[in-house]
C-alpha cells in the first residue's frame, strides 16, 4: 500500500513536470510583466489585421472563421507555448505543437494558420524566428523574460514520468490515473475521444502493476541511438533526449525505484503504456531496463 510520502511525492512530480500546471504559472508571469502584456496587445492587433486581409479563396474562408474566435486568448496561448522554447526549437515542430494547443479541428489548416500567426507575432519581439544558414531549418527561440524558478520548471517540463504511487482507478473514458489531471484514454492519430465501451478493468489491472528499473543494467550499459545520426540537429536532439532520460532514471531511483506506468488504448483496442523516457513498449534498451518490482522465481520451465 502506498504511504502518504508516495502520494505527496507524486503530487510534487506532477506539479513540476506537467505542462498543464506550468501553463498557469507562465500566464501569471506574463500578465505580471507590463512589457510582455504590451507585446501581446501589439500581437492581437497584428493577428487581427492578418485575419482581415484579402487572400486566395480557401485562405479567406479559413481566416473568416478565425475572426469568430477569441483572438487575445489565442495570442496568449501562443506566447505561453513560446515560453517553452528556451533553446532554439524547430519552427515546424513548434507550429505543430501550437496547433494541438489551440485545439483546431482540421490539423493541416491548423498548422498553416498557426505558422502564419507566428510569422506576424514575431514582429512583437517576444520571440525570434531564425536560421543559421540558407540551408538550415527555421528555428524558434523565446525572448520573454521569466523568473529563474519558473525557467527551471520550464526546462524540466516534459512528458510526465511514471507514477511513484498507485494510479487512481479509471472510472470513465476521460481519466488518466494521475492525481492532478484527467486525459482521454483513447490514444493515437485519427483516434478521437469517445464515451463508448473501453476495457477499463484491463487498464486498471495493468496500471496497478508495480515496476522498477534494473539499475545494474543502467550502470553497465550505455543507451545508444536506434537511428543513424546524419547532422548536427539530430546529434543535439539525441543528446538532449539521452540527458533527459538519465535524469528520469535518477528521479525514479531517488523515489525508491518503485513506480507504475499508466495505459491507454487506440481505436483498435490495443493497449499502450504511457511513457516517453521510461516505457515497456519502447526501444530494446527501454524494454530491457524495466522489470517487475515484485520478483518471483520462475519454476517448471525446461
Amino acid at each position: 500500500m502506498d504511504t502518504n510520502h508516495n502520494v505527496i511525492a507524486q503530487e510534487l512530480i506532477e506539479q513540476n513536470f506537467n505542462r498543464k500546471h506550468i501553463d498557469v504559472k507562465l500566464k501569471e508571469a506574463i500578465e505580471a510583466n507590463p512589457i510582455t502584456m504590451g507585446q501581446i496587445e501589439k500581437g492581437v492587433a497584428l493577428v487581427t489585421e492578418l485575419f482581415k486581409g484579402k487572400y486566395y479563396a480557401s485562405k479567406n474562408i479559413r481566416f473568416e472563421q478565425m475572426m469568430e474566435m477569441d483572438v487575445p486568448a489565442m495570442v496568449m496561448d501562443i506566447f505561453i507555448g513560446v515560453c517553452y522554447c528556451q533553446i532554439p526549437e524547430l519552427f515546424t515542430s513548434v507550429t505543430a505543437q501550437m496547433s494541438a494547443r489551440l485545439q483546431f479541428s482540421d490539423r493541416v489548416d491548423a498548422i498553416a494558420t498557426v505558422a502564419e500567426m507566428m510569422a506576424v507575432l514575431c514582429e512583437t519581439d517576444a520571440f525570434h524566428i531564425d536560421k543559421e544558414t540558407p540551408q538550415s531549418s527555421l528555428m524558434v527561440v523565446s525572448a520573454i523574460e521569466l523568473p529563474d524558478e519558473l525557467l527551471e520548471w520550464v526546462n524540466h517540463s516534459q512528458y510526465l514520468p511514471p507514477m511513484v504511487c498507485e494510479p487512481l482507478e479509471l472510472t470513465h473514458n476521460y481519466s488518466s490515473g494521475y492525481l492532478t489531471h484527467n486525459d482521454s484514454l483513447v490514444c493515437g492519430k485519427g483516434s478521437p475521444h469517445h464515451d463508448g465501451d473501453l476495457c477499463l478493468d484491463v487498464l486498471n489491472t495493468m496500471n496497478r502493476v508495480k515496476l522498477k528499473l534494473n539499475l545494474d543494467f543502467l550502470c553497465k550499459v550505455e543507451e545508444q541511438p536506434t537511428f543513424e545520426i546524419e547532422n548536427q540537429d539530430q546529434k543535439d536532439g539525441w543528446s538532449k533526449f539521452k540527458e533527459d532520460s538519465y535524469y528520469m532514471y535518477s528521479l525514479m531511483a531517488k523515489q525508491g525505484n518503485r513506480f507504475h506506468l499508466t495505459h491507454k488504448v487506440d481505436k483498435r483496442g490495443r493497449v499502450y503504456a504511457c511513457g516517453y523516457h521510461i516505457n515497456t513498449g519502447g526501444a530494446p534498451f527501454k524494454k530491457a531496463m524495466v522489470e517487475f518490482a515484485n520478483e518471483e522465481l520462475v519454476t517448471g520451465v525446461p
